[in-house]
């Protein structure tokens, strides 16, 4: 069966075929795209996307894509349609390592139903890591945000918001720089303050495929959580991410050793929609100067 790269003649026939199987928990690729037209927009917009495609009898068999950011690779797939799963995803990786022998480490989040895919990442050298909840607040579920909303990040908060960043996520890759970038439109960062230091920030951004806002970070300072200050940063989120960025709803993810936050965000109005697990693989050096 021939493989090759995804062309702009096949953005609308992959993306019908990513949104069949990402309705099935039991297929699902999570963070890949749910509706067919979100997922076509972004193959136009997004140059980062490497897909290699699989064709049988003159149709798409097979699709496995890979999202490259800071030579990290978050792989999409595989999905298989009508073709032997191990074989054919096992053909698309092999294609897809070919062509990205420089990335460090590989990626993919599966819905924790989608057991042959699990299957085939531990198979190749995959590490299953955490379990993570997905929740979802569509636009109709906004809460009114009762008390002072937190007001937007400015340059001279910057060492106090770093310094609650280190001590909220001390054993995370997760990075707070981003999001103080007065430039960039697309995300924003909001914080709480009590007298020369940041008790409370939250970062939040727009995605393309799916259209939604993200709740991306959240931390409250230890010394005054249970005060209301948690829920009052995810609605100032959630109100620019809706009101005034137009997105239809959004979503945030919650890994397990955050398991304490849950019930904030379903009090503040969201809901879970998935459950998933993560599996990722080291690239070795002398891999990568092959």
């Amino acid at each position: 069966m021939p493989i090759d790269r995804m062309t702009p003649a096949d953005f609308g026939d992959v993306a019908k075929l990513i949104e069949a199987h990402n309705t099935n928990p039991l297929t699902q690729c999570l963070h890949s795209g749910e509706h067919a037209d979100e997922i076509e927009a972004l193959f136009h917009k997004h140059g980062a996307l490497h897909y290699w495609l699989l064709r049988e009898n003159g149709g798409l068999a097979g699709v496995l894509g890979c999202e490259v950011e800071k030579e990290r690779g978050y792989l999409h797939g595989p999905f298989i349609a009508g073709a032997p799963f191990a074989q054919s995803a096992q053909a698309l990786w092999h294609a897809l390592q070919a062509k990205l022998p420089s990335l460090e480490r590989w990626d993919s989040f599966l819905n924790v139903r989608n057991e042959q895919g699990a299957a085939f990442y531990l198979e190749h050298g995959f590490r299953r890591g955490q379990g993570a909840q997905i929740y979802g607040m569509p636009a109709a579920a906004l809460q009114p945000l009762d008390g002072m909303p937190a007001k937007r990040f400015t340059p001279d908060w910057t060492e106090s918001v770093r310094f609650l960043h280190e001590l909220a996520f001390a054993d995370s890759p997760l990075e707070i720089e981003p999001f103080m970038d007065s430039q960039d439109e697309n995300r924003a960062l909001f914080i709480f303050v009590q007298g020369s230091r940041c008790i409370g920030y939250v970062a939040a951004s727009l995605n393309d495929s799916p259209r939604e806002g993200s709740i991306d970070l959240l931390a409250v300072d230890a010394s005054v959580r249970n005060q209301g200050y948690g829920r009052r940063l995810l609605l100032t989120a959630a109100h620019w991410l809706i009101q005034e960025r137009g997105m239809p709803r959004v979503g945030l993810t919650v890994r397990d050793m955050r398991a304490d936050a849950r019930q904030l965000y379903q009090r503040s109005g969201f809901a879970l929609l998935y459950t998933g697990v993560g599996y990722s693989r080291e690239q070795t050096l002398s891999r990568r100067q092959l």
